[in-house]
């Protein structure tokens, strides 16, 4: 099998499993090509939510064979039109693929891309992140939205869900149950090689470096500072407790973005709390403040959180976390020791949960056994071998 996998542009967590993949293929003496709309996001670029320049500090394109389509996109895209498949025809003649993988339908490119191969016979396997909660529609609008992704997912044989809020959508707009398979969403696990001893050590050194007390329970809220991930409800929540209990607290705000300034001038009056604003921190930068921290905090509203990877990196670095039903991995997350699910925008179950986790032991290897399937080649495999025609799929 030749497979091609047709994606927006590189991404830092979507990278180790084309690599993973291309491993797996080629034990089976199978090839994998990627296709990228762009490369806006390794040629370095102004993101409009963090609010600066971002380039990545991993190789996004080793380790496996990729082909760039538009090679002078160098802005962030926004909006349906703004990335097209040029050339691509052409690279389904000269590559002649046996399954095309699509990884987004936001683009024209994404879709003109299906429909050329659907009009050369090419079977196609959809991998997207659309849920049908994320955001709250109604009326006609929910209406036209399913209307749509029916008519685009008859592009495909099969899919491969990120979760379970995902294939619950697939499933609803028309691809037959027995032919989605699971393979989670996932990041790299940047604490698995960092022995016991060491987290400790890290964790110590990066607490002292801020003046973290080590008395303080450290809520961590890493992403960006904007609208979707409802920061300042920390702040508010803390605000509700007694400051007696906020003197037992800090907060890692690990990010940048609109809202900074609001949330400095929020945490002004909690002269208990211990407030850390951090900036933006690149992939390699993040395991100190993960380690250091006690739980993971994301009080996202519901504006197209479909999962929330930092969840996946709090629970490899062993926190607990705290998030509202907005986050979509919730439902296949939140059964787990010492998480804690609360509703949208409810300062008052937020201050109530944070009550409950102060003091919680710290155990970097808390959620070890579980994050296995939500690993990178974990993924991998499920997503080679739920297509079709490869081994016994």
């Amino acid at each position: 099998m030749k497979l091609l996998i047709l994606a927006s542009h590189p991404v830092q967590y979507h990278a180790p499993v084309f690599r993973a993949m291309a491993q797996e293929l080629a034990a089976s003496g199978d090839e994998l090509l990627v296709a990228y709309l762009s490369d806006f996001s390794i040629q370095g670029y102004q993101d409009r939510e963090f609010g600066q320049s971002i380039a990545w500090d991993e190789p996004l394109l080793e380790g496996y064979r990729s082909v760039i389509l538009n090679t002078n996109q160098t802005k962030q895209p926004k909006g349906f039109w703004s990335l097209r498949a040029a050339g691509f025809p052409a690279l389904l003649r000269q590559e002649k693929p046996d399954r095309l993988l699509i990884h987004t339908l936001i683009y024209k490119g994404a879709v003109t891309a299906a429909i050329s191969a659907k009009f050369r016979k090419i079977p196609c396997t959809l991998r997207v992140e659309t849920n049908d909660l994320a955001v709250p529609r109604r009326g006609f609008k929910t209406v036209g939205r399913s209307l749509v992704y029916r008519l685009l997912y008859r592009l495909f044989d099969s899919a491969v869900a990120i979760g379970t809020l995902n294939r619950d959508h697939l499933v609803r707009h028309g691809i037959p149950a027995n032919r989605i398979g699971m393979a989670y969403y996932c990041v790299p696990d940047r604490f698995a090689d960092i022995p016991l001893d060491k987290k400790q050590s890290i964790r110590a050194k990066t607490r002292a470096a801020l003046w973290i007390e080590p008395h303080r329970t450290v809520l961590l809220f890493s992403g960006k500072l904007i609208p979707k991930k409802n920061p300042g409800l920390i702040l508010q929540a803390i605000g509700q407790l007694s400051p007696e209990l906020q003197s037992k607290l800090a907060v890692f705000f690990l990010g940048a973005g609109e809202l900074e300034p609001q949330l400095t001038a929020q945490a002004e009056p909690l002269e208990n709390l211990a407030v850390k604003f951090l900036g933006f921190r690149n992939q390699q930068e993040l395991p100190p403040f993960y380690l250091a921290a006690d739980v993971l905090v994301l009080p996202s509203n519901r504006a197209g959180e479909t999962w929330g990877l930092v969840v996946n990196e709090g629970l490899q670095a062993g926190l607990p976390f705290i998030a509202t039903e907005a986050v979509g991995s919730t439902v296949d997350l939140g059964h787990l020791p010492a998480v804690q699910t609360i509703p949208i925008g409810d300062a008052a179950a937020l201050a109530q949960a944070i009550e409950r986790v102060m003091g919680i032991d710290r155990q970097f290897d808390r959620y070890a056994e579980v994050m296995e399937q939500f690993s990178i080649a974990a993924a991998a495999k499920a997503i080679v071998q739920h297509l079709p025609g490869y081994g016994n799929a």
